[in-house]
């Protein structure tokens, strides 16, 4: 992922070429012109008999349904996950270079954003398509330069060699957020490995999703893999569907609401979880404003701010606060007075709660343009022109301390560098975190007290992903650890869907062969 601000992707008059706004998501029409129609692998959408006899017996006997509906999804996996575990190496990784190949089509990236945008309603269709592009070259580089199967590692001087083998199914949430990012990295790396995908989207993002997995089955199959390799539970997607996918998969993928975090953490499948909180970086004061500004406003504004690990909160030392605002609005921010700043914290109590219902009452701002975010909160015409929202919170404990999800940045003062990095402790989630300084021990500090999976210095928070310039390998999901209740600290990297052997041979001869059950018999006494 570049590090570099997308030209005209946040600000005005950028929500559709012709200056308008991409299409409400309640007013769009789903005659299938932003993808196929919504089979989940599983036949049409619409509500077959054992559906209606599902709601006919009531919450047990539909739960039941769920479970045998993941249950048979699941099977058609495993048997594709048996078939794949054969395949030589070198023919998963060339399946994998095909399946890279048409998931990069131009074409195919315009239509899959542009059914993104429609569909959660949240960014706009040209810059996602430029995103996602952004990720899946950067991870068809991880692929290619991560070996996952076969011998992946071997020392001469030990004696050992390691063989990387598949985990199986691998169970993924699929989150609004990256409704094309995650299924398309996750069945690169799940095919990698020789593991099969199952992929859980969010209700927002059935259409999508199942447009990406049927851009990858028609790779498979022309490359003559298994179609169920990549597959998708049937629509209409459930939360008993989801946990009964957790629980039958061998390894899960859990990303988004805490909903899907918590049902990956006692699904009893190895798991990863990640939140959809954004990053909170810290300043020190010794990088000059404007270049913190100019990095701090690209995580805020990337994809309207709905990116996990966009910038959702700095915190900077207090003589630094008032140049850092004033460089942030050279950047294109708008900063709100205290009568705003209420406004902005009703607006964002409106859409907590379930996500469906935010959306259809229209309450939900996450991944909403700064225009419409600007016209909900009645701001005057010349906000209307902002990139993004700068807010100053009262105290820590506002609900406007961190602004995850939105195109908006908190900005906090703190005195000293130490009380910067406490705060920053306490708000920042521990999946990720970015630092701004000059000097490479107070990016320790940042490291040691921050303790993030993954830490940036000087770099927008959303570099933390992947980026050319940082070394990260591509990461569709960043977890944080046991801070984090995730069994994944870091990104999810290739190398985390594979299973790994180490075998080792005697390399030196035993010094002690006189000694009673020594020797290379390794008998006992």
């Amino acid at each position: 992922m570049s590090g570099d601000r997308t030209s005209g992707s946040d600000g005005p008059g950028a929500e559709t070429p012709d200056g308008t706004e991409p299409t409400d998501p309640a007013e769009a029409s789903k005659d299938g012109s932003d993808g196929p129609a919504t089979h989940g692998r599983d036949g049409p959408s619409a509500t077959g008999p054992e559906e209606a006899r599902a709601a006919a017996g009531g919450p047990d006997a539909a739960a039941s349904d769920s479970s045998r509906r993941a249950e048979r999804t699941v099977a058609a996996a495993r048997t594709a996950a048996n078939e794949l575990a054969a395949w030589d190496p070198d023919d998963a990784a060339a399946l994998v270079r095909s399946v890279g190949e048409r998931l990069a089509d131009g074409e195919t990236i315009s239509r899959l954003a542009r059914s993104a945008a429609n569909e959660t309603g949240r960014g706009h269709p040209g810059t996602k398509a430029e995103k996602v592009a952004t990720e899946i070259d950067a991870a068809r580089r991880s692929v290619r330069d991560a070996p996952t199967a076969g011998v992946v590692d071997r020392d001469g001087a030990a004696g050992t060699v390691t063989v990387a083998g598949p985990l199986g199914v691998v169970g993924a949430a699929v989150p609004a957020t990256h409704p094309v990012v995650v299924p398309a990295v996750l069945s690169l790396y799940g095919l990698a490995a020789r593991n099969a995908v199952v992929l859980a989207p969010s209700p927002s993002a059935v259409e999508t999703c199942d447009a990406v997995v049927e851009t990858v089955s028609r790779a498979l199959a022309d490359a003559g893999a298994p179609t169920d390799a990549v597959s998708m539970l049937p629509a209409p997607p459930s939360k008993p569907e989801t946990d009964a996918l957790f629980e039958r998969a061998d390894f899960v993928v859990a990303a988004g609401s805490e909903t899907t975090v918590a049902a990956g953490q006692r699904c009893g499948t190895p798991n990863v979880a990640a939140s959809a909180d954004g990053v909170v970086a810290v300043a020190d004061g010794s990088v000059p404003a404007p270049a913190v500004a100019a990095r701090v406003a690209v995580g805020a504004t990337y994809d309207f701010g709905a990116h996990p690990a966009g910038d959702a909160a700095v915190v900077t030392v207090s003589p630094a606060v008032d140049p850092l605002c004033a460089a942030l609005e050279d950047e294109g921010g708008y900063v709100l007075d205290a009568a705003e700043r209420d406004r902005l914290r009703a607006l964002l109590g409106d859409s907590e709660g379930d996500e469906s219902e935010a959306r259809a009452a229209g309450s939900d701002p996450r991944g909403k343009s700064p225009r419409r975010l600007a016209a909900a909160l009645g701001l005057p015409n010349a906000a209307r022109q902002t990139s993004f929202l700068i807010v100053t919170p009262d105290s820590a404990d506002d609900p406007l301390a961190t602004l995850p999800g939105i195109p908006a940045i908190a900005v906090h003062g703190r005195d000293g560098f130490d009380a910067a990095l406490g705060l920053a402790a306490d708000l920042g989630s521990p999946h990720a975190a970015a630092v701004h300084t000059t000097q490479q021990r107070r990016a320790r500090r940042a490291a040691a007290r921050l303790a993030p999976g993954r830490l940036v210095v000087n770099q927008p928070g959303i570099a933390a992903t992947g980026a050319r310039s940082n070394g990260f390998e591509a990461a569709p999901v960043l977890g944080g650890g046991a801070a984090e209740g995730s069994q994944l600290c870091g990104g999810l990297t290739p190398a985390r869907l594979a299973r790994t052997t180490t075998v080792a041979a005697t390399s030196v001869v035993d010094g002690a062969s006189h000694r009673n059950g020594a020797g290379d018999t390794l008998r006992g006494p």
